[in-house]
């Protein structure tokens, strides 16, 4: 992904980013109205250019605040929720949603439109015309104030559940994986290079992002060929190589911009990760498997979530590769046996234990098998180290069975 897009894309996320575009949009509007005052007919400025309009603002201002505070609140009990319920990689799900913050953002925007507007009718900003404009944005503001607050009370029933929590994670994992599937390599070759020289990172973190377009610029001007060592999601210190390069006259300002292609941080991103939001998945069906919830049946959801965001990677994997669009890129692809490992190796530590959880596991990995491919080969090497852990960890002989018979090629 582009550095620039991603940057955007995770300062987009932070909800005072949402919120003060809609506080300033708030105040501009409720000074700017004067300036529509000319072409407001006399008869209507007669009309809606009385008082009525500070009564409307003084009820927004002084509701509003209230509200904000509210919602503030409840999402902050829903993030401390998922954190305890699920796992607190899933939490950032909650703070990211995007209509928590159009709802949280619309409360504090209207609440300083307000209070703008009323500080300005106080000031005599507003003549009989003002007024009038200002009466029509109040009116709409009010209504956009009601339907928000309506959709914030729909997204409450649902924002801590941990089902909910399931569905948006999932949606992340499908489509990283979905990006990932079409740009097997970033959109370089598969393979490796003669590799002279080594782009080092110069801090400790995960990979978050890699611009393959920067990359290839670089490799360009340089005349050589770049090996991404170092992929969205792995862990690096400062020291390691990122990155190998075919030239070895490159200098210092050539490794630096080499080096800008990379976004390091202190945790895994959604966006490029395509592991990641399988790793989530697997750490919400932990926690529900361990003794102090003992809720199975989050795990089996998670199964199931699993085996359609596989089922998805495995579809898209008999369509053609997108084409190599950077010609000087190479890299290593992801290994399905990570996917595999990453959200069913925890059910099958935690549920060797539970029968029914022991049995789904098996049955959702079948499914995953019956089409062969690398995928297939993944899901049947887990489904057997699955049965081997279920025999260890269940007693009766008859639970045995049932896990056995559930193993359709044992």
């Amino acid at each position: 992904m582009n550095r620039w897009l991603f940057w955007w894309r995770t300062l987009a996320r932070q909800l005072w980013v949402r919120a003060s575009l809609y506080a300033v949009t708030g105040a501009a509007a409720a000074l700017i109205g004067v300036l529509a005052a000319p072409w407001v007919p006399k008869e209507v400025a007669e009309r809606l250019g009385g008082e009525s309009v500070s009564s409307i603002l003084t009820i927004l201002a002084s509701s509003l605040l209230g509200v904000a505070t509210f919602s503030v609140g409840a999402m902050v009990t829903a993030y401390t929720a998922v954190s305890q319920a699920a796992t607190p990689r899933a939490s950032a799900l909650v703070t990211s949603d995007a209509e928590v913050q159009k709802a949280l953002a619309t409360f504090v925007g209207a609440f300083l439109y307000a209070i703008v507007a009323v500080t300005a009718i106080n000031a005599n900003y507003y003549g009989q015309e003002g007024r009038a404009i200002l009466f029509l944005f109040s009116l709409g503001v009010v209504c956009l104030v009601a339907f928000r607050l309506l959709a914030w009370i729909n997204r409450l029933s649902s924002l801590a559940r941990v089902g909910h929590v399931i569905d948006l994670a999932e949606i992340q994992a499908r489509a990283a994986l979905k990006e990932r599937r079409k740009s097997p390599w970033l959109g370089g070759r598969q393979g490796h290079i003669d590799a002279r020289f080594m782009i080092l990172a110069e801090e400790t973190g995960y990979v978050q992002n890699v611009d393959p377009a920067r990359l290839q610029s670089e490799a360009e001007g340089q005349d050589c060929q770049v090996e991404i060592l170092a992929a969205p999601g792995a862990y690096v210190r400062a020291g390691d190589a990122i990155a190998a390069i075919s030239n070895l006259e490159c200098d210092t300002k050539g490794r630096d911009r080499f080096r800008t292609a990379f976004a390091i941080g202190g945790h895994r991103s959604f966006d490029q990760d395509p592991r990641f939001g399988l790793i989530v998945l697997g750490e919400i069906a932990a926690r529900a498997l361990s003794p102090g919830v003992n809720d199975p049946g989050t795990a089996i959801q998670v199964l199931a979530a699993a085996v359609r965001t596989l089922d998805e990677w495995a579809a898209l994997s008999n369509e053609a590769p997108q084409e190599v669009r950077h010609s000087r890129l190479w890299g290593a692809g992801v290994e399905e046996d990570d996917l595999v490992t990453d959200v069913f190796g925890p059910i099958a530590r935690y549920g060797a234990g539970d029968v029914a959880v022991a049995t789904r596991l098996q049955k959702m990995l079948a499914k995953l098998a019956r089409d062969g491919g690398p995928l297939g080969v993944a899901a049947r090497r887990q489904a057997d180290q699955a049965l081997e852990r279920a025999r260890l960890a269940l007693v009766l002989p008859d639970d045995i069975r049932v896990v056995e018979q559930a193993n359709t090629w044992h």
